[in-house]
């Protein structure tokens, strides 16, 4: 689990230096097909992101999936064949389970491999996928592209429900000064433009980390001189005691870090919703919840 974490940190950090690279398709609302034409309705669809493998088996669908990457942990993947990472995956491997529709989001640094699978004659529907629109929008797309647009549709306007529910109730309380941690050593958090650092500002937190990057690498000085109230501890892969080299920062000295348990808010997919109710429940602990 915590390599899986590890990997799956690496991936942001990459995708946020290298960007995202546009590839030469039929564009539609953000998203783009490229290769031959895709099945009206897809038969063998191999993902390559887990944030996508969410939305297939949130569509209940996920008796169509061929393949994932190696980062996939929901359950009902468990047993397909792994077809290598979300920056790395194996053109070969993707063509040996004999998909009919690849998905993939482009925020990454799998272009090359992607272009290859095309070229190779497989429908691949590309993703930007970074924020909160965004994630809705895939749902949708995704949907569309297994056949069943109404599906995707309602899916999208249920976390779409879910999200803005957790908007409105942290809109009637104070707002909280956050540090989001992602990484202990060196010391990794989210900043500006971040799916998390969005996360936090619908549920009521103020992100203290400044800068132009999404995912910067942060000294603990400047950690210390942004004194946030909370320090939100997302670095799951690493062990939980690694937070004391941190210890300088007032509010980890005084105890006041919240350690989450699982990765949901690093996945802009279905699992948003799970992330914003955890992250509402520690940035206002006590309040009461509907």
């Amino acid at each position: 689990m915590r390599a899986v974490l590890a990997l799956l940190l690496g991936a942001l950090l990459l995708a946020s230096s290298a960007g995202s690279r546009r590839l030469t398709g039929v564009s539609r609302g953000g998203a783009e097909w490229f290769g031959p034409r895709p099945p009206p309705a897809p038969r063998r669809v191999v993902s390559l992101a887990p944030s996508l493998t969410d939305v297939v088996v949130a569509l209940g669908r996920s008796s169509l999936l061929a393949g994932v990457t190696r980062h996939d942990d929901a359950p009902e993947v468990a047993g397909l064949p792994r077809v290598g990472g979300f920056l790395d995956p194996s053109p070969e491997a993707v063509l040996a389970v004999k998909p009919d529709l690849v998905i993939w989001m482009t925020d990454g640094a799998a272009f090359p491999a992607v272009r290859r699978i095309a070229e190779l004659g497989v429908p691949v529907l590309a993703l930007p996928v970074i924020g909160v629109a965004d994630a809705l929008e895939a749902v949708r797309m995704v949907g569309a592209a297994l056949g069943n647009a109404p599906a995707g549709e309602r899916l999208a306007r249920s976390l779409s429900d879910g999200v803005e529910r957790v908007r409105r109730r942290a809109s009637e309380l104070p707002r909280v000064r956050v540090l989001f941690v992602a990484g202990h050593e060196p010391l990794v958090v989210a900043g500006p433009g971040s799916f998390p650092d969005e996360l936090l500002r619908i549920a009521g937190g103020d992100n203290v980390a400044t800068g132009d990057r999404p995912w910067p690498v942060y000294s603990l000085e400047r950690a210390v001189a942004d004194d946030p109230a909370l320090v939100v501890d997302a670095a799951v892969a690493e062990p939980a005691e690694g937070i004391r080299r941190l210890a300088a920062i007032p509010a980890v000295r005084a105890g006041l870090v919240a350690r989450l348990g699982n990765d949901d808010i690093l996945r802009p997919g279905p699992r948003m919703v799970r992330a914003l109710d955890q992250l509402f429940r520690v940035l206002h602990p006590g309040v009461e919840w509907p």
